[in-house]
């Protein structure tokens, strides 16, 4: 719990750092002014979507687990996921492995069986967002070279992970090197579920649910843009929502900190011709009613899970 304090601490530090960064290049008074003008009566709304958003993803890992065959009760599930999203500020959100470490802790089931269900989590996040990057992309006459080069990405992410010929060398590998080679006999197990959760049947129906999921986030986006009076189009808010949300995670930035909120900025003032005094609002918004509201839920549900389980285990450990 104290590591993940400290992780914590850092990752605010460097959000402090960057939105001071991005109220001084964007001048402090006009962000200011923007933000004094938002409609607060919109507040529960956006973070009733973007709560909503989660749910759609809760859904998606309970199909997960119930594809593996793993059972774990819903009360205690569901503090689980919410306990996962205090790692949205962890380097691609791959810090959500810690469901992992809980599920064992409830069920038995080795990490290396459940951990496949976070990386595919994050797989069909990216397929789910190219999707409404496409769309966007399309109704607004823009070249689809970005989110092709996305939708790659994923592909050879997946195939990568489904591959034996993978598999096998990254055993000889680990075999190799001295306090890696422990992780050799859970290399199966990972495989075998990534090959379960990433097969086509999985992967539509997880990439349908993170689909509508993303759309309620895309939505709640949206209705900040409006809160603010900025001059954008649904589809345009979401083109440029995406493509920021991408390389924020390819960034591998934790939380994608600064990679978000520069793609954010800079897209919606050179792309959707705002003000970089709205821009800048828009952006410190945005990334509250997401990153940082995603945040809170999770220490709230780490909380929970802690009173449930009686602590948080120090070190993830495969077995």
């Amino acid at each position: 719990m104290e590591k993940l304090g400290r992780n914590l601490v850092l990752a605010v530090a460097l959000g402090v750092a960057v939105y001071a960064a991005l109220f001084f290049f964007l001048n402090f008074g006009d962000v200011s002014s923007a933000l004094a003008g938002f409609n607060l009566a919109l507040i529960p709304v956006v973070l009733g979507l973007v709560s909503l958003s989660y749910a759609g993803r809760f859904l998606r890992w309970l199909y997960y687990l119930k594809v593996l065959k793993v059972s774990v009760p819903l009360g205690t599930n569901a503090a689980i996921f919410a306990a996962g999203l205090s790692m949205t500020i962890s380097p691609g959100k791959l810090g959500e492995v810690l469901k992992s470490v809980f599920v064992r802790q409830v069920s038995g089931a080795p990490i290396a069986r459940t951990a496949p269900a976070v990386v595919a989590e994050r797989a069909t996040d990216g397929t789910g967002m190219v999707l409404w990057g496409f769309l966007g992309a399309f109704a607004l006459g823009l070249p689809p070279w970005t989110m092709l080069g996305f939708l790659a990405v994923a592909v050879f992410g997946i195939a990568v992970l489904r591959s034996k010929r993978l598999s096998l060398l990254a055993e000889r590998v680990l075999l190799r090197l001295p306090l890696l080679d422990r992780l050799v006999p859970h290399l199966h197990a990972f495989h075998g579920a990534s090959n379960e959760l990433l097969g086509a049947r999985p992967l539509v129906v997880g990439t349908a649910i993170s689909f509508l999921s993303w759309g309620l986030e895309c939505l709640a986006v949206y209705l900040c843009a409006v809160g603010l009076g900025a001059n954008a189009g649904f589809l345009m808010v979401v083109f440029v929502f995406a493509v920021s949300s991408l390389f924020g995670v390819l960034s591998m930035i934790p939380g994608g900190i600064g990679a978000v909120e520069a793609g954010l900025a800079l897209q919606f003032t050179k792309l959707a011709g705002m003000s970089s005094g709205v821009a800048g609002a828009l952006t410190f918004v945005i990334r509250l009613a997401t990153l940082w509201f995603a945040t809170l839920i999770g220490i709230v549900g780490l909380l929970v899970v802690r009173r449930m389980l009686g602590g948080v285990p120090a070190e993830p450990d495969p077995e």
